[in-house]
């Protein structure tokens, strides 16, 4: 194979129809498997399994006797995103970038096996509607953006890698509380109220309890486009992984390992526990001057979250959005019309004109 074919996966691993013999993918709409070719459908049982948090410390002490597992993955050589190699594709190209993946990029590597999944529950025709209404309220977007460039056809579908951390936290803090008073100053059409402050020196403690702490997996992920869509992500939510799930979409690994996750989370945590702190000294402003924050009862759970990605140019430029795939909420980069602003400008400068003729004529 050259080195810039597009890779044609086998589908001899994909779920076989029981009508025709075609592969079957997973459709959100229906919860179940759907052949591609004759549509018969397979339902997915539904389980209710228990959430199994795992023991960070013990884990990491382990670490390098754990028996991992291994996996097929592929790095874009456009962005460096990898993806694990789900058989039941057909061919696939980076959900980041769209560069055609490649065989010689497959490799193996060991690595942390994801045990839950949030399930796509938006299906990609309702996605071409999201886009529409989105590409609507696009101000002083250019004609052919509003035209279409904006195309279901060029969604990719990635379950995305995250941490979980859970940690209970004891922290032990000195300070200062400030409360306010007033004061008058000044006299004659110079007298006014001051507001001043009465600080004191505070010790104490605050305990908190942090589930749930979210983290993802990727470097690629754009973040300040991916938290504008976070919500409606429920870590708790999840189910047990079955390969049905994951049946015609692209999983990315993570770049992010455990250990670095957990070293995001704790930063998460102290600046929470922080803001615990003033709310524990009260009053109308605080001073953090010293706190030391305990960790215990770390725990962690690896999960794969759905989100519709694509990328277009325009310009020669990139843009990139994203569809949660649970909710349907939208975001992206989009660019402007420098006409249609220039325009917009010139009719805001006439109304100015006309406006201030009348204010002068009244």
């Amino acid at each position: 194979m050259s080195s810039g074919e597009e890779i044609k996966l086998n589908t001899s691993e994909a779920t076989p129809c029981s009508s025709c013999g075609g592969p079957m993918t997973y459709k959100p709409s229906a919860h179940a498997l759907v052949c591609e070719y004759c549509g018969s459908i397979k339902e997915i049982e539904q389980t209710k399994d228990e959430l199994n948090e795992l023991d960070f410390m013990g884990f990491m002490e382990s670490y390098e006797k754990e028996s991992f597992n291994t996996t097929k993955v592929v790095e874009c050589s456009s962005c460096h995103a990898t993806s694990t190699v789900d058989e039941n594709l057909k061919s696939m190209a980076c959900p980041y970038c769209a560069n055609p993946l490649v065989e010689q990029d497959i490799h193996e590597e060991r690595y942390i096996k994801p045990e839950y999944v949030a399930p796509f529950a938006v299906e990609k025709t309702q996605v071409a509607e999201i886009l529409q209404g989105w590409i609507k309220g696009l101000w002083f977007a250019p004609n052919k953006i509003q035209r279409g460039i904006f195309s279901a056809d060029n969604l990719r579908g990635v379950y995305v890698p995250f941490w979980t951390y859970d940690m209970q936290t004891y922290t032990q803090y000195r300070g200062e509380r400030g409360d306010a008073y007033y004061v008058t100053v000044g006299s004659g059409d110079n007298k006014r109220r001051e507001r001043r402050i009465s600080w004191s020196s505070v010790r104490g403690t605050v305990s908190n309890f942090y589930d749930d702490i979210l983290v993802t997996g990727s470097k690629t992920l754009k973040m300040d486009l991916l938290n504008s869509i976070s919500t409606g992500w429920d870590p708790k939510a999840v189910q047990k992984i079955k390969p049905d799930y994951l049946s015609g979409f692209i999983t990315e690994k993570y770049q992010v390992d455990l250990k670095e996750g957990y070293d995001r989370a704790r930063d998460i945590v102290t600046q929470y526990e922080r803001e615990s702190v003033k709310r524990d000294i009260g009053g109308d402003e605080q001073r953090v001057d010293d706190m030391n924050t305990e960790l215990s009862e770390i725990t962690f759970k690896h999960i794969l979250l759905p989100l519709y990605i694509s990328s277009f140019s325009f310009g020669n430029k990139q843009y990139t959005f994203y569809v949660n795939g649970v909710t349907g909420r939208i975001t992206g980069e989009r660019p402007y019309s420098p006409w249609k602003i220039a325009f917009a400008c010139f009719i805001g400068l006439l109304v100015l004109i006309f406006l201030i003729y009348l204010f002068k004529n009244a």
